[in-house]
C-alpha cells in the first residue's frame, strides 16, 4: 500500500536527518513541550482553570497577531500580552466583581476580536500568520527554544518544589490559607506560569491548538487515577509521546504538526475514557488518600501530606478535630476503623447529640 511505502521511506529520511541541527532542535522542542504542557496542565484540570487558560491562549494569539502588524519578534509581544492576560485574571478572579465566567467569556471574545482585528490590518496575507494559527515546530527560531529550555527549568522546578502548597490550594483553599500558605499570592503564581508555557509552545503548537495540548494529557491521565504523583507521571509520559510522536508523524506525511500533536493525544484521552478503572461500577478512589474504597462515604486514612485523621464531606477535607465545628451527616464515619468501636462509637453519637 502507498501508505506503508510513505511511511518506511519518511521513517528512513526522518533518521538520516537526525544529524540536522534543524531537527535536532524540534525534537528537543517537542520533549519540553510535551513535559511543560503537561505537568501544568495537572494543575490546570484540578483547579476548574481551564476557561481562564482558554482566555490567556487567545490573548497570547492577539500578541502574535499585534507583532506582525508593527513587524517585531512576535515571541516578546507574545510574552507581554500572556503576563497581562493572566494577573488581569486573577485579579478579577480575586475580587470577585461578577461572576468568573461571565467576564472570563467578554475578555476571551475580545482577545479573539482583537487578534482578528490585528491580522485584518496586515496589508497582505503572510505566511507567518498560517504559523502562528497551525503552529511549526520544525521551524522554531533559537529564540523561542533558548527560552522555552528557560522556562521549562524554572516552572518545572517550582511545580515540584511547591507541590505540596499547589496540591493543598487545589483541594481545600481554606485549610491552605489556615495553614499560612499565601493562597492569592500562589493564584498569580501559577496564572503567570500557565501564561508562559503557552506563550513559550505557541509558535510550536500554533495559538488555534496550543491549550489543547496543555489539558488533554492531563485529562488523559485523570480517567487512570486521582493521585497527584502519578497523575502527574501519566501526563507527563502522554504528553511527551504524543509530542514526539506527532513530530514524527508529521515530519513523514507532510502534516500540520501542530494539528497532528494535538490528534494523537485527543485519540489517547479518547482511548483511556473508554478503559478507564473509573468507568466500573462500584469502584472509586479518593483524590486525597492514598488507598482505594469500593463505597463512599469512607473511614479517614493517612495520605502523604495531611496525616491527622480527616473526612471528605462536599468536597472538603476536615480535620477530625475540627468535626464539631461543621454539621456532618449522622451516619458520616469519623473514626479509623481499627478505632471503630461500640465505646468510640457511643461517645462519637453523645459529642453529636
Amino acid at each position: 500500500m502507498e501508505w506503508i511505502t510513505r511511511l518506511i521511506e519518511g521513517t528512513q529520511l526522518f533518521f538520516v536527518s537526525l544529524n540536522q541541527t534543524w531537527l535536532q532542535r524540534a525534537l528537543f522542542a517537542a520533549v519540553l513541550i510535551g513535559i511543560l504542557s503537561s505537568l501544568i496542565g495537572v494543575f490546570v484540570i484540578l483547579r476548574g482553570y481551564v476557561f481562564m487558560g482558554e482566555a490567556i491562549a487567545h490573548s497570547a494569539f492577539a500578541g502574535a497577531a499585534l507583532a506582525l502588524v508593527i513587524g517585531v519578534d512576535p515571541l516578546v509581544v507574545i510574552l507581554i500580552f500572556g503576563l497581562i492576560s493572566a494577573i488581569s485574571i486573577g485579579a478579577v478572579n480575586e475580587k470577585k466583581v461578577m461572576r468568573d465566567e461571565v467576564i472570563i467569556g467578554v475578555f476571551f471574545s475580545f482577545t479573539m476580536a482583537l487578534a482578528i482585528f490585528f491580522i485584518g490590518l496586515l496589508p497582505s496575507y503572510s505566511t507567518n500568520v498560517e504559523s502562528i494559527l497551525f503552529g511549526r515546530v520544525l521551524l522554531i527560531t533559537k529564540l523561542n527554544f533558548d527560552l522555552l529550555i528557560i522556562f521549562t527549568i524554572i516552572i518545572v522546578g517550582m511545580i515540584l518544589l511547591l507541590e505540596k502548597e499547589f496540591y493543598m490550594i487545589t483541594f481545600d483553599s481554606e485549610l491552605a490559607q489556615a495553614m499560612g500558605i499565601p493562597v492569592k499570592i500562589m493564584d498569580y503564581v501559577f496564572l503567570i506560569m500557565v501564561a508562559l508555557a503557552i506563550d513559550v509552545s505557541l509558535n510550536a503548537i500554533g495559538a488555534l491548538l496550543v491549550f489543547a495540548f496543555l489539558v488533554t494529557p492531563a485529562a488523559a491521565a485523570y480517567q487512570w487515577t486521582y493521585r497527584l504523583e502519578k497523575m502527574m507521571a501519566l501526563s507527563v509520559i502522554i504528553g511527551v509521546f504524543s509530542s514526539v510522536g506527532g513530530l514524527f508523524l508529521s515530519f513523514v506525511f507532510d502534516l500540520p504538526s501542530g494539528a497532528t500533536m494535538v490528534m494523537l493525544v485527543t485519540t489517547i484521552f479518547f482511548v483511556s475514557f473508554a478503559l478507564s478503572p473509573k468507568r466500573k461500577a462500584g469502584t472509586l478512589e479518593c483524590p486525597t488518600c492514598k488507598e482505594a474504597f469500593e463505597l463512599e462515604p469512607h473511614s479517614p486514612k493517612e495520605s502523604g501530606i495531611i496525616t491527622e485523621p480527616h473526612v471528605h464531606a462536599d468536597g472538603r477535607i476536615i480535620l477530625l478535630s475540627d468535626k464539631e465545628k461543621i454539621p456532618l451527616p449522622s451516619d458520616y464515619p469519623l473514626l479509623p476503623e481499627n478505632e471503630q468501636t461500640p465505646d468510640n462509637n457511643k461517645k462519637e453519637k453523645q459529642r453529636r447529640a
